[in-house]
């Protein structure tokens, strides 16, 4: 079984506020969002610990496990120009149209979702039993649509996971 974990809030999460390149710290909520994670990965032994290497998952994973491997490919995807900035109607199309087009320094989705894929085809398809992968919003939709079978129409935008939020994926 697969455990992903999107990291604890920080005040950029609070703010409503772009952070894929930030790296930033865990703040109070984050904190206690990740001892609840540990708490509900209590009695579950991993075979295996991933984490990005940004702090905010470095954080929640110290706190939830104490026990992990950085991979760089669990990286939140790079908003570019749009770290910092906070999020509106107008802000989060200009960000969709430059996340489609790989402008304002922003990671083309495609080169994003592809890292992630690689990510789970030549790490997670050698391994059995329990794995936890600890990372970003952006990694956890991509997941999702990698473990429902890449589907086409799949809608990056609509998959909303939650700061501390445990999802679970077959494989």
């Amino acid at each position: 079984m697969i455990y992903f974990a999107r990291h604890g809030q920080t005040d950029a999460d609070k703010q409503n506020r772009f952070n894929g390149g930030i790296d930033l710290d865990l703040n109070e909520t984050g904190i206690e969002q990740a001892q609840k994670l540990k708490d509900k990965l209590s009695g579950i032994q991993f075979d295996a610990v991933f984490c990005s290497p940004q702090k905010r998952a470095v954080q929640t994973c110290e706190i939830a496990t104490g026990k992990y491997v950085i991979d760089n490919r669990l990286t939140e995807l790079n908003c570019g120009n749009f770290d910092g900035k906070k999020r509106n109607a107008i802000s989060k199309l200009r960000f969709l149209i430059s996340l489609k087009r790989g402008k304002n320094g922003v990671e083309r989705l495609e080169l994003f979702t592809a890292r992630n894929v690689e990510f789970c085809e030549k790490v997670l398809r050698g391994l059995t039993g329990n794995v936890l992968i600890v990372s970003h919003h952006g990694n956890a939709s991509a997941f999702d649509f990698y473990f429902k079978g890449k589907p086409k129409k799949y809608n990056f935008a609509k998959r909303i996971v939650e700061n501390g939020e445990l999802l679970t994926f077959e494989f």
